[in-house]
């Protein structure tokens, strides 16, 4: 079942504007369970791919890493009964509405920190996932472009 209350939405990427989506299992030690609209990163988990919340991080390599939003989560009935949690990857175009207590104005650089998105880059120089391109205070929302 979805979450009537849930202020998450897809505007713009998703189902029909190719956005590369996959579904994953989340990391064993994971807790509580990943919910819509959380960011998270791909890792490796015994050969498995796995996912865990995501902090915007200085690239050591220097290609940017390569975080991911969670359009369903394990705590819906499709993701409790595959066990996965289904993302769409970030910087490729995709708008989306997340609910935030944070403070952003329009054009500001978002980032994450533990799945959550944040105007305060929690790393030096971190690539953003995105810029605020809508804020709604009153409702506890804003507009990201990634």
């Amino acid at each position: 079942m979805s979450n009537l209350e849930s202020q998450f939405d897809i505007i713009k990427g998703w189902p029909n504007s190719s956005a590369l989506h996959y579904g994953f299992k989340q990391k064993d030690a994971v807790t509580p369970a990943i919910e819509e609209g959380t960011i998270v990163a791909v890792e490796d988990e015994s050969d498995v791919a796995v996912v865990d919340r995501y902090s915007s991080a200085l690239p050591t390599s220097g290609n940017p890493d390569h975080p991911w939003l969670v359009i369903q989560g394990t705590d819906q009935s499709d993701g409790e009964f595959t066990d996965k949690v289904v993302c769409l990857k970030l910087r490729t175009g995709l708008i989306f509405k997340v609910a935030t207590s944070a403070a952003f104005n329009p054009e500001d650089p978002v980032y994450a920190n533990a799945g959550a998105i944040t105007p305060t880059d929690p790393n030096p120089t971190s690539v953003p996932i995105g810029k605020v391109i809508e804020v709604n205070p009153i409702d506890g929302y804003v507009v990201v472009e990634s």
